[in-house]
């Protein structure tokens, strides 16, 4: 398959320090702040794209990223079942790091996905980093908020345009943790890939500052003006660390 590609990782305007984290494919990208998003176009049977963001309120956010995303490195699976074993593994490489280097413990983070292999892929979360999907000019949450305002929003107390407000937007209730006895609540979807999809990947300094209606319009534009649009108008608040990756499907595998 043959696939283009923009991403961006970024301070913000308030933070001190860069604790999101991307992978993309096997490129690690962690503890930089990017001046300007970086497109690429690649040719392979398998893609892969990362955001992890790394808890701020606890020690250690931008190691737990890294670590995290660290562990899939090499790493790969379309299975649901095996995507929920790995993100379990890489708890405990949190875990297992923390207990080496004496540091660190309690460290936790949020990240999202998209593996794609021809007209297959495998979408998942822990925490509120998200998947979308812009298919045919509309926009698709693929993934779901691991946080006490999205569960309301499941339940119908309020609406999604209320998750954007809600106090409770931002407590999350399933994270990658280096904690003994954590196993994260893992969302996972099998998806059908199309030629001309676009997936956004990305950490809530991105979609808390961008609402879907924006989001869609943005990803109708071609790749790297949608990607700098993302980036410029994330940051004009800047009040997290801001980090993406638009995935725009040119080719899959043949029809049977």
């Amino acid at each position: 398959m043959k696939v283009e590609f923009e991403y961006a990782t970024n301070t913000g305007r308030v933070r001190l320090r860069n604790e999101d984290a991307l992978l993309v494919n096997d490129h690690l990208i962690s503890s930089i702040s990017m001046s300007n998003p970086k497109r690429e176009i690649k040719t392979g049977k398998r893609m892969k794209f990362l955001v992890a963001d790394g808890l701020g309120g606890l020690p250690c956010g931008e190691t737990a990223s890294r670590l995290a995303l660290e562990y899939f490195k090499g790493r790969f699976t379309l299975d649901p079942e095996e995507i929920r074993y790995m993100l379990e593994c890489s708890s405990t490489h949190l875990l297992d790091y923390s207990k080496r280097e004496g540091e660190c413990f309690g460290m936790a983070t949020a990240l999202a996905g998209v593996f794609l292999e021809g007209e297959k892929g495998l979408v998942f979360n822990v925490g509120d980093c998200r998947v979308y999907l812009q298919r045919n000019g509309n926009l698709t949450l693929l993934t779901r908020d691991h946080t006490s305002a999205f569960e309301l929003y499941e339940e119908g107390s309020i609406t999604f345009t209320e998750l954007r407000e809600h106090p409770l937007r931002n407590f999350l209730t399933s994270t990658v943790m280096a904690q003994e006895g954590e196993t994260p609540e893992v969302y996972a979807k099998e998806i059908d890939v199309k030629e001309g999809d676009i997936f956004l990947i990305c950490s809530d300094g991105l979609w808390d500052e961008i609402c879907e209606e924006r989001i869609r319009d943005t990803l109708e534009l071609p790749l790297e003006e949608a990607g700098n649009c993302l980036f410029s108008t994330a940051l004009k608040n800047g009040r997290d660390n801001v980090s993406f990756i638009i995935v725009r499907v040119l080719s899959g595998q043949q029809s049977q």
